[in-house]
C-alpha cells in the first residue's frame, strides 16, 4: 500500500485553478493526473487516440486512467508500453473480472491502482465486494461528495480523484478565495487522517463557510 494518499484532479477548471495557484505538490491536476475523457469516450476506438496522446504528453504525466476494458496486449499494438513505465495506472473496475486487466499490468511490472467507480451505474458490485476482492492499491474514482470522501478515507483507499462538486455550489467554486480555502481544508483533512484517524470528520462535517 502507498504511504501517502494521492489526490488527482481531472481535466477541467478545477485542475486549471490548482495549476495556476500552485496550491500544493500533493495535488496532481491534469495532465499530471491524465484522464482525457473527451478523447477516450468519443467512440469505441477512443482508446487509440487516448493512448497516443498519453505518449505525446508522457513527460507531464504521473498518474493515468487506464482505458476502460482494454487489455495490455491490445494497448501494446497501439503504443510502446515501455515508454509508460514511470506512469502509475488507475484501472477502472466496472465488473470484478476487470481486475484481470490490472493483474496483467502488474505482471508486466507496472504500478497499478484498482479503481472503484463512485457512480453505481458504472459498476455491478458493491463497495464491500470491491474491498473483499481487491488485494492491491485501491483508487476511488470521482469523489464528488463528503460521503464519498469519507468512504475513501475510512476504507484506506491509496488515492482518489476529486470533482468540483466536492467543493460546494457553483458560486462557491467561482470564488477564488473560497475555493482555495476549501482545497487547503481538504489537504489538512488528509494530513490529519494519516496522522490520527479521529480527526477525519473535521472536513466531512464542516459546512462551507462564507467569507
Amino acid at each position: 500500500m502507498t504511504e501517502d494518499i494521492i489526490i488527482g484532479i481531472g481535466q477541467g477548471p478545477l485542475a486549471d485553478f490548482v495549476k495556476k495557484h500552485g496550491i500544493s505538490d500533493k495535488l496532481y491536476p491534469y495532465p499530471a493526473f491524465f484522464d482525457d475523457k473527451i478523447v477516450l469516450l468519443r467512440s469505441k476506438a477512443g482508446y487509440i487516440p487516448y493512448l497516443k496522446k498519453m505518449i505525446f504528453r508522457i513527460n507531464e504525466i504521473k498518474i493515468a486512467l487506464w482505458p476502460d476494458y482494454i487489455k495490455p496486449e491490445t494497448a501494446a499494438k497501439i503504443v510502446d508500453l515501455n515508454l509508460l513505465r514511470n506512469v502509475l495506472f488507475v484501472v477502472p473496475i466496472h465488473d470484478i473480472k476487470d481486475v484481470e486487466i490490472g493483474e496483467e499490468l502488474e505482471a508486466k511490472g507496472f504500478r497499478v491502482f484498482y479503481g472503484f467507480a463512485s457512480d453505481k451505474k458504472y459498476r455491478d458490485y458493491s463497495l464491500e465486494e470491491f474491498l473483499g476482492e481487491i488485494k492491491g492499491d485501491k483508487w476511488y474514482l470521482g469523489v464528488s461528495s463528503k460521503r464519498e470522501l469519507k468512504e475513501a478515507l475510512v476504507n484506506n483507499f491509496s488515492g482518489f480523484d476529486v470533482t468540483g462538486y466536492l467543493f460546494g455550489k457553483h458560486k462557491d467554486r467561482k470564488n477564488p478565495q473560497k475555493l482555495q480555502k476549501m482545497l487547503l481544508e481538504l489537504l489538512a483533512t488528509i494530513n490529519k487522517h494519516q496522522g490520527r484517524q479521529t480527526t477525519l470528520y473535521d472536513f466531512i462535517n464542516s459546512p462551507v463557510k462564507a467569507r
